[in-house]
């Protein structure tokens, strides 16, 4: 564990990922034990089952956040005020970029309280993976394709037509 944490490259906030998360699955499944590997493999920000094995704070702030994001669109919908769980407030303004992004940058300042006084452990290690999924999540965004599928969507016809 001391040596797959240490040989981690540092993760910030809005930076490109220095290393995939194919690079990062090879590399701390040589590190760990099947048991180990099978819980981090398991863990996804993007997905609520399958997050109890690991631990139980992070399971959490997944599920909590999902449920929070399904309110604030609920609630758009509905034009009312979210009933947040988790998220703050503050991070239901903007658009829908500029949301993704606040919600991606508070998950981020959350994961700092799960590993908070955490060292060598499988958290850190967890926190790790989640940490890099944010940054992989947030270099995914392109404005010029952002538009593009924002088109379709809002006129299809017409996209038709230019084909």
């Amino acid at each position: 564990m001391v040596y797959l944490v240490s040989s981690l490259p540092s993760l910030t906030f809005g930076q490109v990922p220095p290393i995939s998360i194919d690079e990062f699955n090879n590399h701390s499944r040589s590190q760990l034990s099947e048991r180990q590997f099978n819980i981090l493999d398991s863990i996804d920000i993007r997905k609520t089952e399958n997050q109890k094995n690991g631990n139980q704070s992070v399971a959490l702030l997944i599920e909590e956040v999902f449920h929070d994001i399904s309110e604030i669109r609920s609630a758009k919908a509905q034009n009312r005020q979210p009933a947040l769980i988790r998220v703050p407030n503050r991070v239901v303004s903007g658009n829908p970029l500029q949301r993704e992004e606040q919600i991606l940058k508070w998950q981020w300042e959350e994961l700092d309280n799960i590993e908070s006084g955490q060292t060598f452990t499988l958290t850190v290690i967890l926190v790790y993976k989640l940490r890099l999924q944010i940054l992989t999540r947030l270099n995914s965004f392109d404005k010029v394709k952002g538009a593009e599928v924002l088109a379709s969507v809002v006129n299809p016809a017409k996209n038709k037509e230019e084909k």
